[in-house]
């Protein structure tokens, strides 16, 4: 019995192969006509056995296409009843299904999904949740943004770097608002993680509130947030201080902003981070120490010459390597 069960279901996955096969050359011709003239691409009747292949070659031709041509798309859709049945598609029992509707619906920014996704984004599959979420910041950005904010700081479950692509594609203007009502709410959980997403902001707005935390924090990865933002000689002490941090990852930081705002008298925090037993933290302080304000191109190269640390030695000489090449880009 198994092993014909077993043949039987490899039968069936063949044939749905070939059938799909069949139709998928059509398909994707109506797709790109509709690109060009939303009037255009005929569709034949999509069984719904079909249906859910032909949205995901949908889903795929559209993540692709922006402005007239992604509308045109849409509106072929919806000349053929399409997105009534995406729409419809999301209450199916397989989940498969679900999320080549969620995709859909987002990507038609088809308001009438809006309940029935902020009921999934608040299911505790993080599968399910994030796809919903992704689906309502597709119809609705900045709603979406206000109504998920809290998922956002809290679900450890939706990935930092999902997020952040996000966050990228919808650009500072639409994620600032919120990420600065994150920021200045300083939540207790999830901090770390409005850190991380600060960077897709507005910096100028973004940075003094993250600057704030210098003096009133002492989460390494906010610590890291904030020296990432420092870009003015008055927070140089709290750069200094950075640099003796235990975590090396602030210490790393601390270099880099060194170098963004720092002069020749920060040269002695520095040359004790050339001697830092972690590589990076010794790279980016090399890489400082040739940025110094009012350091002659000269003065690197003695110090190296001159230095008893074989670490510090040859950093400054990968580093100084490195700034005819940095020159030719400028």
């Amino acid at each position: 019995m198994l092993l014909a069960a077993i043949v039987a279901m490899r039968a069936w996955r063949d044939w749905r192969r070939r059938r799909i096969e069949q139709r998928e050359g059509a398909w994707q011709r109506a797709l790109l006509e509709a690109m060009a003239d939303p009037a255009a691409g005929a569709l034949a009747p999509i069984a719904s056995l079909d249906f859910p292949e032909f949205l995901l070659l949908w889903n795929r031709l559209r993540a692709e296409q922006q402005g007239a041509r992604a509308d045109n798309m849409a509106q072929l859709l919806r000349r053929h009843g399409l997105a009534d049945r995406a729409l419809g598609l999301l209450r199916h029992r397989s989940l498969r299904r679900r999320l080549i509707a969620m995709t859909a619906v987002g990507l038609l920014r088809d308001e009438r999904a809006w309940a029935t996704l902020e009921a999934m984004a608040a299911q505790r599959s993080p599968v399910v949740s994030f796809a919903a979420a992704r689906a309502l910041m597709r119809i609705e950005p900045r709603r979406a943004l206000d109504a998920l904010a809290q998922a956002i700081v809290q679900r450890d479950d939706w990935s930092i770097a999902r997020l952040g692509c996000i966050f990228a594609e919808l650009g500072p203007q639409l994620v600032t608002p919120t990420l600065t009502t994150m920021l200045v709410s300083r939540p207790r959980a999830g901090l770390e993680r409005v850190v991380k997403l600060a960077k897709f902001g507005d910096r100028g707005r973004i940075a003094p509130i993250v600057r704030g935390w210098l003096s009133a924090s002492a989460h390494p990865d906010i610590i890291m947030a904030a020296l990432d933002y420092v870009d003015d000689e008055r927070e140089l002490p709290w750069a200094r201080d950075a640099a003796s941090h235990a975590e090396w990852r602030v210490r790393m930081a601390a270099a880099r902003a060194l170098g963004r705002i720092g002069s020749a008298s920060e040269l002695a925090t520095l040359l004790e981070l050339l001697r830092d037993p972690v590589w990076w933290v010794r790279y980016h302080a090399a890489q400082a120490l040739t940025r110094l304000h009012g350091m002659t191109p000269e003065e690197p190269q003695l110090i190296r010459e001159n230095a008893r640390d074989h670490f510090a030695s040859d950093m400054l000489a990968h580093a100084l390597a490195m700034m005819p090449i940095r020159r030719v880009k400028l």
